[in-house]
């Protein structure tokens, strides 16, 4: 009998780390089945420290440290493999560190801005923030120590991380986004959506709720599941001419079957790097590093034929050589604040009622969607005390990434320490 693996999937996370696990433990005893996988659909907040917390994209009012912290220097452990995309309240310096993709704690796992892993024989896709047209088509213009509309760019979706994933050849059998696909709405039960969502009516009216660069990825990848967060409220739809199921949902734990035989992509490859996420197979894709490797230099003069090439390289060079292991190798690297601290402490930064969210305009709008803060996560609560010692850097050196890099043959343009 073929062996099922059971899913966990949490909309927006807001630092909220113990809770979730709480609740996860909780249901895994109820379904009495152990829950394999945790998949969170971003606005993780993984803050590590004042200067993460600095650079986090949402009003000042909310800033607190969260719990994220405690799992970054292993006064906790993640008790379920977990991975994870970014959204637009993210700590943007951190994430730029593993623009790749990366550890973010033992057992947490950054999906990068975009990539593909696989775990226990399913592939699973990822795209991380929020569509911008004003910020779309533009680079990574964006450097320590990230001020002003710089903190929230980070976390808009560019053109380049939709066009890695456009050249995806092999199935997908789940994609992660933080913003839901275009149109999704007309996929499901709209009215339900509009009855607890009313000021989404305009939106839905001129057809711009959501973003229109995931609609034209689930066009293109067809996975048999779609995720996303970002809209703060539970939706379901059924895709029927893709056969895409979408779930939409908001600090909602929903564990479901999944066979790991049934999709075509999970058949046996031997392309693939093996990743420690737990006792169950991981890796990244092959075609996803030979994209990463093909497009990093020259996107302008991409074609197949680059794309082949690559692919010939990465198989040769790369996996061929059997060291292929990616060990579970993370270490913290930056400062953190001491175990006793609250998760409300916001190191005196939480004293106004604007800051980082950037200008507004164009598509994808954050009105009505609960603003940068979570569940508890209330203004009122938090605790004014000064950051203990030297203000950490913006920006750390990841042996991660350069271990990546170094290993499918790129530069790295974007995470070098720069100020």
């Amino acid at each position: 009998m073929a062996r099922k693996l059971v899913i966990a999937v949490e909309g927006c996370c807001h630092g909220e780390l113990d809770n979730i696990y709480k609740q996860l433990l909780d249901r895994q005893n109820r379904i009495n089945k152990k829950i394999d996988l945790l998949v969170i659909c971003g606005d993780f907040q993984a803050i590590r420290n004042v200067t993460d917390l600095t650079c986090m994209s949402c009003p000042d009012k909310y800033k607190q440290i969260g719990g994220f912290y405690r799992y970054y220097t292993g006064q906790r452990v993640a008790p379920v493999p977990t991975i994870f995309v970014g959204g637009n309240h993210e700590a943007g310096n951190h994430l730029r560190e593993l623009y790749y993709g990366g550890w973010v704690a033992p057992n947490i796992y950054y999906m990068g801005n975009s990539g593909v892993i696989r775990f226990g024989g399913l592939r699973i896709g990822g795209i991380s923030g929020i569509f911008k047209d004003f910020d779309y088509a533009k680079g990574y213009y964006e450097r320590p120590p990230f001020r002003g509309h710089s903190r929230a760019s980070l976390h808009h979706t560019r053109a380049y991380e939709v066009f890695k994933m456009l050249q995806i050849r092999k199935p997908l059998d789940i994609v992660v986004s933080h913003d839901w696909p275009q149109y999704i709405e007309r996929h499901g039960d709209t009215n339900e959506l509009l009855r607890k969502k009313p000021f989404f009516k305009a939106e839905v009216e001129r057809g711009e709720l959501g973003s229109p660069v995931n609609s034209m990825l689930l066009e293109r990848l067809r996975p048999a599941w779609w995720f996303s967060a970002h809209l703060h409220v539970r939706f379901t739809a059924q895709v029927l001419s893709r056969k895409t199921i979408f779930n939409g949902g908001w600090n909602s734990i929903s564990p479901y079957d999944k066979d790991s035989t049934v999709a075509p992509a999970v058949e046996s490859n031997k392309d693939e790097i093996v990743m420690a996420l737990s006792s169950d197979e991981g890796s990244h894709s092959d075609h996803a590093a030979a994209v990463m490797s093909a497009t990093t230099p020259q996107i302008p003069l991409f074609s197949d034929k680059l794309l082949n090439r690559e692919l010939s390289w990465v198989s040769e060079n790369v996996f061929s050589t059997g060291n292929v292991a990616v060990p579970p190798n993370f270490a913290p690297i930056a400062p953190a604040p001491p175990p006793e601290t609250s998760d409300h402490v916001s190191f005196g930064l939480a004293s106004g009622t604007g800051g980082g969210r950037g200008r507004s305009g164009g598509r994808g709008q954050d009105r009505g969607r609960g603003g940068g803060h979570g569940r508890g996560q209330h203004h009122a609560q938090r605790a004014d005390v000064p950051w203990p010692g030297p203000r950490p850097d913006v920006i750390y050196p990841n042996t991660q990434t350069e271990i990546f890099c170094k290993m499918i043959g790129i530069q790295d343009h974007l995470t070098q320490r720069r100020h």
